[in-house]
């Protein structure tokens, strides 16, 4: 089975669970730069509590809305 390359995009699993829940900050994401989007990532990677994930959530969401 070959492995998978991770390239550094690969968004981290909490941060596609709320964005799942939250359709504005889905929408507010898709709207954003390939380097924006990668912003936000690596805030999502560097967490550790779901609360934290919640409020780079809310911020996308303040962001646009």
């Amino acid at each position: 089975m070959a492995e998978k390359e991770d390239n550094g995009n690969n968004m981290p699993l909490g941060l596609s669970f709320q964005l799942g829940t939250n359709s504005k900050a889905m929408d507010a994401y898709a709207k954003l730069s390939d380097e924006e989007k990668r912003q936000v990532v690596e805030a999502a990677r560097n967490v550790t509590t779901k609360s934290e994930m919640h409020r780079i959530v809310e911020g996308l969401e303040q962001k646009f809305f």
